[in-house]
C-alpha cells in the first residue's frame, strides 16, 4: 500500500488544486481492505501537501470517517474540530456552515460506530441536512447521507433510511464508480432486511452482487455475500447460509482485507455454535484469534475467544471454555460495557444451562440480573438526557421565532409611527388598529404557550411509555411508588414474568418476530388484567404486573391465569406459530405472617428470586412465596437471597404452580 500511495501523490499535489479527485476516489475504494494503513497515509499527505478549498475538505472529510470507522473516536473529534477550525485558511473558499455539517456528519458516524447516542446524532442530522446538501463535494454528501440512513435504521425510522439510502444509490449511479454502486446497494439490502421486506432486500444484493462480479471487485463482493448471509438466516436453508459465510471469507481473502476476514471467521464460528457443530465451531474461531491479534482488532478478537469458550463449554470442557471467557468478561466490566457484558453473561448462561452446568448457569443468570438493572438505570439515564437535549432543541426553536415575531412587532411599530407623523388626523384609527394588533398578538401567545403545555404533557407520557409495547415502564413504576400519597412501603401483591428461552426465539426466528411476541405478551396480559392494575415492561423480556386490593383467595390462581395467558395459544408471528411459555415469580405484601413492612426495590427483589426458582424447576412455572417467619429487613434479605435453598430447609413457604404444555418450536 505504501508504493501504491506513493505513485498517486505525484498526481494529488499541484501549487492550487491539491488533491486530485481521482486520486482521493482510489483512496477511499482502498481503504475498506485497509482502512488503518490508507487513515495513516491521508494524514501525512494532508499534514506534507499543498491541499486547499474543496479538495482538502473531501480528503480530511475521509479521514474522520475513517477513524470513526476504527474506533479511533478521539482522532475523529481531532478531524471534526480542525474542520470546523475559525479563519483556516485552507477552508477559506468554504461557507463556514458547509464545514460545520461536515463536521457534525463525522460525530455521527462516531456515534453510529462506537456506540454513541444516536437519538442525539439524529437530531443533529437534521439541524445540518440543508447546509450538508449545498456541500459542493458529491463524495461527501454520500458519506453523510449513508450515515445518516445507518442511524435513522438503527432507531427504528426504516421508510426514512430507506429514502437516504436511494439518493445515496442514485448519485453513485450518476457517478459510475462500480464498487460504490455495489457496497451502497449491499447497504439498502440490510436497511430492507431490517424492515421485513426480504424479497426486496435479496433482489437488490443480487445486484450488488453482479455489479462487483462484473468490475472484478473483491472487497464488494465480500461485502455482498456477507449481506447474503444475514438475509439467508431465517431462510430455512442452512446450506446456502453456509456458502455466503465461506464465500464472504474468500473474497475478502482476495481483497487483503485481513479484518474482514478475521470477522468472518468469527461469523462462521458463530454458526457452527448455532448448528450445534461445536468441535468446528471451536477450529473455526481459533483461526481468526491470529488474524485479529496481529490486527490489533479487540473486538474481533474477543468474538473470537468468546465462541471457542462456548465451544468448550457445549464439549464438556467447561473449565478450558471459562478460562478463555472469564478475561472477556473482565475485558467488557474494565471498559464499563455494561451492555457487551450483559450480552457475553447470557451466552455463557444459555451454554452453561445447555450442557447440563446448571449451578454455573444459575450463578450465570444472577450475575446477568444485575446486569440488567445496571443496563436499565443506565437507559434511564440516557433517557432523560436525551429528552432535555430535545426539549432544549425545541426552546431554542421557540426563542428564535419569538424573536422573529418581536422583530416583526418593533418594524410594525416604526411603520405607525411613520403613519402617525404624517397622517395625525388618523391618530384614533391608528390606536384602533394597534389594539387590535395587540390583541391578535396576545391570542397567538396565548395559543403558544397552550401548544407548549400539550407538549410538554406528550414528553411526559412518553417518558413514562415503552415505546414498543405500550406498557408502563420502570419511571412510571418508581414514581407511583414513591410519588406524593405512597406510603414507601410494597402494597399489593406483585408478579415478576420472564418469558423462557427469548433468545432462542430471536436466534430461529429474527429480532422483528422476537419485537411482535414481546407486543403479544403486552396484550395478553392487558387482556386477563383489570383496567387498574399496573403491568409494567420492566426490560428485555421480563413483565411486571402490580395488582392492588386484591383478596388473598385470588393471588394464586392470578398466576395460573396469567401462565396460561402467555402459553395456553401459540403466537401467531408472520406466517409462523411460536410457543412461548412463561417463568413467573410473585408475592402478597406486606409480607405475612409479622405484615412486616418492606421497600419497593426488596420486594422486587424478592419475586425476582422467586421467578428465579420457576426457572430452575424446569420453567413454564409460577412460583409465590408465601409466610415468611422474619421480623427484620436483615432476616428478610438473609431468607430470599438464597430463596431456593430456603425453600428446601423449611424457613420459607413456597407455591408452585404449573403452566399449560406447549409444543416445541419447530
Amino acid at each position: 500500500m505504501g508504493l501504491l500511495l506513493s505513485a498517486l501523490v505525484p498526481a494529488t499535489l499541484n501549487a492550487r488544486a491539491g488533491v486530485e479527485i481521482d486520486a482521493v476516489e482510489r483512496l477511499e475504494r482502498e481503504s475498506r481492505a485497509k482502512p488503518d494503513v490508507i487513515a495513516d497515509e491521508l494524514e501525512k499527505l494532508l499534514a506534507n501537501g499543498p491541499v486547499e478549498g474543496a479538495a482538502r475538505l473531501d480528503a480530511e472529510h475521509l479521514l474522520g470517517m475513517l477513524r470513526a470507522h476504527l474506533h479511533q473516536p478521539g482522532a475523529a473529534e481531532t478531524v471534526a474540530q480542525a474542520l470546523v477550525k475559525t479563519g483556516a485558511p485552507a477552508y477559506s473558499k468554504l461557507p463556514g456552515e458547509q464545514l460545520h455539517a461536515a463536521a457534525m456528519c463525522i460525530r455521527a458516524q462516531v456515534a453510529l460506530s462506537n456506540g454513541g447516542s444516536l437519538t442525539r446524532a439524529d437530531t443533529q442530522w437534521d439541524e445540518i441536512e440543508h447546509s450538508l446538501r449545498a456541500i459542493p463535494s458529491v463524495r461527501v454528501r454520500m458519506r453523510c447521507l449513508s450515515a445518516a440512513a445507518g442511524i435513522k435504521q438503527r432507531i427504528g425510522h426504516i421508510d426514512e433510511s430507506v429514502r437516504l439510502s436511494q439518493e445515496v444509490i442514485r448519485l453513485a449511479d450518476e457517478g459510475g464508480m462500480a464498487w460504490r454502486r455495489s457496497v451502497y446497494r449491499s447497504a439498502l439490502a440490510y436497511t430492507l432486511y431490517r424492515g421485513g421486506q426480504l424479497e426486496h432486500a435479496t433482489r437488490l444484493n443480487d445486484e450488488a452482487k453482479k455489479i462487483a462480479a462484473e468490475s472484478q471487485d473483491w472487497m464488494s463482493m465480500a461485502e455482498a455475500m456477507t449481506t447474503d448471509s444475514i438475509l439467508l438466516t431465517d431462510s430455512g436453508r442452512p446450506k446456502e447460509e453456509l456458502a455466503a459465510l465461506n464465500g464472504a471469507i474468500e473474497y475478502a481473502r482476495k481483497a487483503g482485507a485481513a479484518r474482514d476476514e478475521a470477522l468472518g471467521l468469527a461469523n462462521l464460528s458463530d454458526y457452527y455454535l448455532h448448528a450445534a457443530e461445536y468441535s468446528r465451531a471451536y477450529e473455526i474461531a481459533q483461526r481468526a484469534v491470529p488474524l485479529a491479534r496481529a490486527l490489533h482488532d479487540v473486538s474481533t478478537e474477543n468474538l473470537a475467544h468468546l465462541n471457542s469458550g462456548l465451544a468448550l463449554i457445549s464439549m464438556k470442557r467447561k473449565d478450558e471454555g471459562m478460562a478463555l471467557i472469564r478475561p472477556l468478561l473482565e475485558f467488557d466490566r474494565a471498559a464499563n460495557d455494561i451492555a457487551s457484558l450483559a450480552e457475553s453473561t447470557r451466552d455463557v448462561a444459555t451454554y452453561l444451562e445447555r450442557a447440563g452446568y446448571l449451578t454455573e448457569a444459575y450463578a450465570a443468570y444472577q450475575s446477568l440480573r444485575g446486569l440488567s438493572n445496571e443496563l436499565a438505570r443506565r437507559d434511564q439515564q440516557e433517557a432523560v438526557l436525551e429528552l432535555q437535549e430535545s426539549f432544549d432543541a425545541q426552546q431554542r426553536k421557540r426563542e428564535l421565532a419569538l424573536l422573529n415575531e418581536d422583530n416583526a412587532l418593533k418594524e410594525e411599530q416604526l411603520r405607525g409611527r411613520e403613519l402617525e407623523y404624517k397622517i395625525w388626523a388618523l391618530t384614533a384609527g391608528i390606536v384602533l388598529s394597534l389594539l387590535a394588533l395587540a390583541a391578535r398578538m396576545y391570542g397567538s401567545l396565548r395559543a403558544t404557550q397552550q401548544a407548549l403545555r400539550l407538549r410538554n404533557a406528550q414528553l411526559r407520557r412518553h417518558s413514562l411509555q415503552d415505546p414498543l409495547t405500550g406498557l408502563a415502564n420502570r419511571r412510571q413504576f418508581h414514581e407511583i411508588t414513591s410519588g406524593d400519597g405512597a406510603s414507601g412501603s410494597a402494597r399489593g401483591t406483585l408478579y415478576l414474568l420472564d418469558l423462557d428461552h427469548f433468545k432462542s426465539i430471536n436466534d430461529h426466528h429474527g429480532h422483528a418476530a422476537g419485537d411482535a411476541v414481546l407486543v403479544e405478551t403486552a396484550r395478553r396480559l392487558r387482556a386477563v388484567l383489570r383496567e387498574e392494575d399496573l403491568v409494567v415492561r420492566w426490560g428485555g423480556e421480563e413483565f411486571l404486573v402490580l395488582v392492588s386490593a386484591m383478596a388473598h383467595e385470588r393471588v394464586e390462581p392470578l398466576a395460573q391465569r396469567l401462565l396460561n395467558a402467555v402459553a395456553g395459544m401459540p403466537m401467531i408471528v408472520g406466517d409462523k406459530r411460536v410457543n412461548v411459555t412463561t417463568s413467573i415469580g410473585f408475592a402478597e405484601f406486606p409480607f405475612p405472617p409479622h405484615r412486616l413492612d418492606l421497600p419497593w426495590d426488596l420486594a422486587v427483589d424478592i419475586v425476582d428470586n422467586a421467578m428465579y426458582v420457576a426457572k430452575t424447576l424446569g420453567r413454564n412455572r409460577a412460583c409465590g412465596v408465601g409466610a415468611v417467619p422474619a421480623g427484620t429487613l436483615a432476616e428478610v434479605d438473609a431468607v430470599v437471597q438464597d430463596l431456593e435453598q430456603s425453600w428446601r430447609e423449611g424457613r420459607v413457604q413456597l407455591t408452585v404452580l404449573e403452566g399449560p404444555a406447549a409444543e416445541a418450536n419447530p
